[in-house]
């Protein structure tokens, strides 16, 4: 009997270790879409984020496997040989890209899971990375470097509509792609430079020319103001002999010959003479005479 019932739990022990009475329990977190896996394929409602436990099974039990449907920001480095320039040209494409919610079940079918997740990155490697790569170096190779350095901006743009039309109707979408650290050939950079320095000293001078403009105006302002001065001067000294002329007239000059000949009679070393007889030729003579008598006394 004691045989019998060691048995009996032994066979019991190895039926109950093929199953589970209650499922597993299992998760969905957030960012993550699930599927059960079955042993006839997955099964078609998609698991959105969640908490639950897995049907009860016997011999085969049902899995759960995740796809990472989160954003993702991806960076491609390239190393481009620019045609029109005939030089090399390095830079990065960044960009921010997730599965669209339309293709979910197809990557379920067609990508397998490891560890019981598709990674965002391998759903990027299969179907994103070739294509993005090849339309990358399509669209660069059309420009030039000046222009890739005068239009990121817009170079972004047409990156960003050309890869997109590449990627319809695959699992991937595109919500933001541009340009990045971009790295221009060394005789590219220093011709720029070269080019910096030249506009700075165009500046420079410029603003010495102003500051010297400035101060050629002031100084004309200046010499200006001088000759209106002067002008006024010489408008004021002409109405003042303008004046005069009309006030000193016969009589007035009459008046003041009179003044000077009382002034002259009061010293004592004079010769009065008439006002009248000084530009005749007698007194001439006579004034001619006393000079000579006095030279002869004097000897």
């Amino acid at each position: 009997m004691k045989l019998l019932r060691t048995t009996v739990a032994a066979l019991l022990l190895a039926t109950l270790s093929g199953c589970s009475l209650f499922g597993e329990k299992v998760e969905v977190p957030p960012a993550y879409v699930g599927k059960i896996l079955t042993k006839n394929g997955y099964k078609p409602e998609t698991v959105t984020p969640s908490k639950f436990r897995l049907d009860s099974c016997f011999a085969y039990c049902d899995r759960l496997v995740l796809l990472e449907a989160s954003d993702s920001g991806k960076t491609e480095k390239f190393a481009l040989f620019m045609p029109k320039d005939q030089l090399n040209m390095s830079f990065d494409v960044r960009m921010t890209i997730s599965v669209d919610d339309s293709k979910i079940d197809n990557v379920f079918d067609r990508i397998p899971p490891q560890k019981g997740v598709i990674a965002s990155n391998m759903i990027y490697i299969t179907y994103a990375q070739p294509v993005i790569r090849d339309v990358v170096r399509q669209v660069m190779a059309k420009y030039t470097i000046n222009e890739v350095a005068s239009s990121r901006e817009r170079i972004s743009q047409e990156l960003f509509d050309s890869v997109t039309q590449a990627l319809r109707g695959t699992p991937m979408n595109v919500k933001r792609f541009g340009l990045a650290d971009v790295q221009f050939p060394a005789v590219i950079t220093k011709a720029k430079e070269a080019a910096a320095k030249r506009r700075e000293q165009i500046a420079r001078e410029q603003a010495q020319f102003e500051i010297q403009k400035i101060q050629l105006e002031r100084e004309l302002e200046q010499a200006k103001m001088m000759r209106a001065i002067d002008r006024e001067k010489a408008e004021a000294t002409k109405e003042v002999n303008a004046i005069l002329a009309k006030s000193v007239t016969d009589k007035y000059l009459a008046y003041r010959s009179l003044e000077v000949l009382d002034k002259m009679a009061d010293s004592e070393n004079k010769v009065f003479v008439p006002v009248e007889a000084l530009g005749t030729v007698g007194l001439q003579q006579a004034v001619f005479a006393d000079q000579v008598s006095k030279t002869a006394n004097s000897k």
